[in-house]
């Protein structure tokens, strides 16, 4: 399917707030988003921003039918000790009507080109152990588990525990 894809602004973080809702929803996790359009927009657009974010677009069709956003890909760069630097891919979605009609495939494919033009040498991405369909189409671009294949695993600390963590340095 023929859609634009452009880097997001600041004006699109509502939409892009209701993409994160959407995709928290799908997997059960509506109650775990606590951030807000002001947060994604102070984040993302202000001095020194912790994410990049491209969105695909459904053009305008004859005039008559104004664009609307169908999917987006949220992503920040990092680095690996081992490889340099690497691309963290935190979110891609696509509303559903659009599913399997190449828009992640295209999402993912921006995503990879900003990377490499960064220097990337590798991106990393996790996705829920019951969604198949998303292992399958990662696959498929070529991407390995390296849960099954290498043994890691992704860990995470929360605010809690990242709290605990640091008033810990205070006590032997």
């Amino acid at each position: 399917m023929e859609c634009a894809i452009r880097e997001a602004t600041s004006e699109d973080c509502e939409c892009l707030m209701s993409l994160i809702k959407e995709i928290a929803d799908y997997h059960h996790l509506g109650g775990e988003v606590t951030i807000n359009s002001e947060v994604l927009k102070a984040d993302g657009f202000g001095k020194n921003p912790f994410y990049k974010c491209i969105l695909a677009e459904r053009p305008m069709r004859n005039g008559c039918q104004q664009a609307h956003v169908i999917g987006h890909a949220l992503f920040f760069f990092g680095y690996s000790v081992n490889h340099g630097r690497i691309v963290y891919l935190e979110n891609l979605y696509v509303v559903s009507e659009f599913r399997g009609k190449g828009i992640g495939r295209q999402l993912l494919s921006k995503v990879a080109e900003m990377a490499l033009d960064a220097g990337c040498v590798e991106m990393k991405f996790v996705t829920m152990e019951w969604n198949a369909r998303a292992k399958a189409f990662y696959t498929r671009l070529g991407a390995h588990d390296t849960t099954e294949s290498e043994q890691w695993h992704c860990m995470e600390l929360g605010r809690e525990g990242l709290e605990r963590l640091a008033q810990s340095k205070k006590s032997p």
